[in-house]
């Protein structure tokens, strides 16, 4: 599974649009659409921003 899929999986399983999930993340909600459509892949710390917020929300995501 790609990382775009990941991003994609977790963000409906959370019932969450682009902006909501964006906001989250502290990232543009363009930004986020460009990892969904694999335009672009997240940094360093926008990984472990997702990771963290996967964990809050009880969610295992995996680099």
């Amino acid at each position: 599974m790609t990382y775009s899929e990941k991003i994609k999986i977790v963000r409906e399983k959370l019932l969450l649009t682009q902006d909501e999930i964006a906001n989250e993340l502290g990232v543009n909600s363009i930004t986020v659409c460009r990892w969904e459509t694999g335009k672009s892949e997240p940094n360093m710390k926008a990984k472990k921003a997702i990771r963290d917020f996967c964990i809050e929300k009880g969610l295992v995501f995996e680099d």
